[in-house]
């Protein structure tokens, strides 16, 4: 056979190999993404190196540790400024919106109820719920644990660290006894007896150059000592209740169940309405139909939303132009429908100030305001009306079964909020007084551990030899009788000077601008707080509307707040626009989750529409 015999036959099909095989990449292509990838890698290492070249580096954690101590002062003041000047306080489970208040009684005013007031001190008045028992258990224990053990060695560490610094200025003129050595270099903790040996020597042997300092000292003590108390104290969880009008069968309703009256159409068959047709506004908003008072008038009755009170907006339109009772004897138009004279015979209950017409309607005949009186406020269920006399006096909180609410006590939680503010504030000063006067000529540092023991050793051992006082044969009690006796509780002192006897705090605020180049750093970082402005509208905005608790704010809050802190970090911590870019992302992804956290759990409050 010829060569023509290996020559395969032509298919006649069309082939689907084209179809099926994905061409390839051109090279150039490949080259770019494979630098692409390259850089990306490189970009990602040399920002992690300068991040934690920025964390190890020694010196960038003090604007950190001003940021964070800024950001505690700023959290405190934020607290009690919104306590004080709310007469109601804010509750995060919304009990303005319930007639249900904190101490369990009943009222149909949402701010009938004072936080204030002495029989709530020890009541959940700040609560957040429904919780199941374990939950609320939980988040108890964990409060006792974390913020009142673990902020009472806080508070403890501090204070020490503070006092030693502040005494250590003060013993080179004024020496200190053995037991205030003791207690302040190497005891470090409150005691009772701490407290009361630390007392005892400052009024009957040896004080220090400042009283005040003394009695910031005292009271100090006193307050971390008990601060576990008081933080179990102001917190705590309790049933959750919900709101019941017992009616003439003395069966019990939901007061949310509830309507609030303001209009009756005593001729409404005119209108394709029933006779004596009731008008109410809805109170889509609130738990419990709860009406707000200021003295003897609610000073909030409107209603904006066209949807749900287009009824109750046109009789209160209708009212203004034609009146009450029907006493106009002439034609008139409801809805756009012409009716003969007279006008519809409309009466209202109780009408307070807002939108709807009525509050300040003069009845032509007794030139009264009928429907100015509280009294006349009437509630309606089921076609039967119950004034606010009966709603009062029926009215019961009642306990919902196997659920929880756990919050704050509002009198105690703005105590605590206002000493640790004083805390705050007192050893801040202290600490700045030290600071700018140590450290001792000669000592790298305050006194400490071993080093504090060997220095009360060397002075115990100096003046007992010299008062020929032999601890060997004597008991300790009679030991310490005799210190107390012959040597006024004894002697320590610094015999070493400070750098700065006097602190001129007006030089080292001036000192401080010109050597830290504040306003040099303030305009090289103008962009970064461009943004931080920028990034807190949004959250002033979202707190002046009241929207916070609505999925769309609380969006906000957790993104751009975390964004501010991520800033905040940055501008603390990093050095390089890579490092504080990475700080301020990482921040917003902690934000993201705990938004879609809490948005999963379900508990955000739904918008009202």
């Amino acid at each position: 056979m010829g060569c023509t015999d290996s020559i395969p036959p032509l298919s006649t099909h069309p082939s689907l190999e084209p179809l099926l095989l994905e061409p390839a990449a051109s090279p150039a292509r490949s080259t770019r993404l494979y630098a692409a990838g390259r850089w990306i890698s490189r970009q990602w290492k040399e920002t992690t190196q300068e991040v934690l070249a920025d964390l190890r580096d020694a010196w960038s954690w003090r604007p950190f540790l001003v940021l964070l101590y800024l950001s505690w002062i700023g959290f405190l003041v934020f607290v009690i400024v919104m306590l004080a000047i709310s007469s109601y306080g804010y509750s995060l489970q919304g009990a303005l919106n319930t007639a249900c208040k904190p101490d369990d009684s009943f009222t149909p005013f949402a701010n009938g109820y004072s936080p204030w007031s002495s029989a709530g001190f020890f009541q959940i008045t700040l609560a957040f719920g429904p919780l199941d028992f374990t939950p609320a258990k939980v988040i108890d224990i964990c409060w006792d644990v974390i913020v009142g053990r673990g902020g009472q060695a806080a508070l403890a560490m501090l204070s020490w660290h503070v006092f030693s610094h502040h005494t250590a200025t003060s013993m080179d003129r004024f020496p200190v006894t053995y037991r205030t050595f003791w207690v302040v270099f190497l005891h470090r903790e409150p005691t009772f007896f701490s407290i009361w040996y630390l007392l005892r020597d400052f009024v009957s042997f040896r004080r220090l150059s400042s009283v005040v300092a003394m009695v910031f000292m005292i009271a100090t003590m006193i307050f971390v000592l008990v601060f576990p108390t008081l933080a179990s104290a102001m917190t705590g969880y309790t049933p959750a209740t919900k709101a019941f009008i017992q009616n003439d069968v003395e069966r019990l309703i939901p007061f949310s169940d509830f309507k609030v009256l303001a209009y009756v159409i005593h001729d409404g068959f005119r209108i394709n309405m029933t006779t004596n047709a009731y008008v109410v506004r809805p109170f889509d908003y609130y738990t419990d139909p709860v009406v707000w008072y200021m003295g003897e008038k609610l000073d909030f009755y409107s209603c904006y939303n066209e949807e749900e009170c287009s009824q109750v907006n046109a009789v209160s339109e209708y009212v203004s132009r034609y009146g009450f009772y029907g006493n106009n004897n002439t034609k008139s138009t409801w809805n756009n429908t012409a009716l003969p004279a007279p006008a519809l015979n409309i009466s209202a209950y109780y009408i307070p100030p807002g939108s709807l017409f009525g509050n300040n309607w003069t009845d032509p005949q007794t030139q009264q305001r009928p429907f100015n009186d509280l009294a006349r406020l009437t509630y309606l269920l089921q076609n039967q009306t119950y004034p606010i006399g009966y709603v009062e006096s029926h009215g019961s909180c009642q306990p919902v079964l196997n659920q929880y609410q756990w919050g704050f006590s509002f009198t105690q939680l703005f105590i605590m909020a206002a000493l640790l503010f004083i805390w705050t504030i007192g050893i801040s000063t202290m600490w700045l007084r030290a600071h700018r006067r140590l450290p001792l000529r000669g000592h790298p540092e305050v006194p400490k551990g071993w080093k504090a023991v060997i220095l009360l050793a060397e002075a115990l051992n100096k003046e007992l030899s010299e008062t020929d006082i032999d601890v060997h044969a004597l008991r300790d009690q009679q030991v310490k009788n005799s210190i107390q006796k012959y040597l006024q509780g004894g002697s320590v002192r610094f015999d070493a000077h400070l750098t700065r006897q006097e602190v001129d705090f007006g030089k080292g605020v001036r000192d401080w601008f010109h050597h830290g180049r504040v306003l040099e750093k303030t305009y090289a970082n103008r962009w970064w707080e461009t943004v931080l402005i920028v990034f807190a509208a949004p959250l002033v905005l979202s707190v002046i509307f009241r929207i916070c608790s609505q999925p769309g704010g609380t969006f906000l809050v957790a993104v751009f707040g975390s964004a501010i802190l991520g800033i905040l970090c940055a501008l603390a911590i990093g050095s390089t626009l890579r490092s504080r870019l990475f700080v301020t992302s990482s921040w917003v992804l902690v934000g993201l989750v705990v938004f879609i956290g809490v948005y999963a759990s379900g508990t955000l409050e739904k918008p009202s529409i």
